[in-house]
């Protein structure tokens, strides 16, 4: 008798890809010269977004979430008027 295999589901497929530790949905892309073009997911600016992962505490602290959030904000405006003033110009 031949044995049937079982179709591996998504979520199977995902926990495999965890396992090995792929980095997916990931998109970065250089200049000919080796330089930094884009990156997504964009990499956190705020000091407190890199203090925080240095940080062992489990479970999620809301008020420094915000904190953070609010400070990474700061950086998108910025970025936002820099693009606004280009398309502009």
């Amino acid at each position: 008798k031949s044995k049937m295999k079982k179709k591996t589901t998504k979520t199977q497929e995902a926990k495999k890809i965890l396992k090995k530790k792929f980095k997916v949905n990931t998109k970065i892309v250089f200049t000919e010269d080796g330089e930094l073009v884009q990156q997504w997911p964009p990499v956190q600016k705020s000091s407190l977004a890199k203090a925080d992962e240095e940080d062992d505490v489990t479970g999620i602290n809301l008020e420094k979430a915000k904190e953070i959030l609010r400070e990474e904000d700061k950086f998108d405006k910025e970025e936002y008027r820099k693009k606004v003033k280009e398309k502009h110009r």
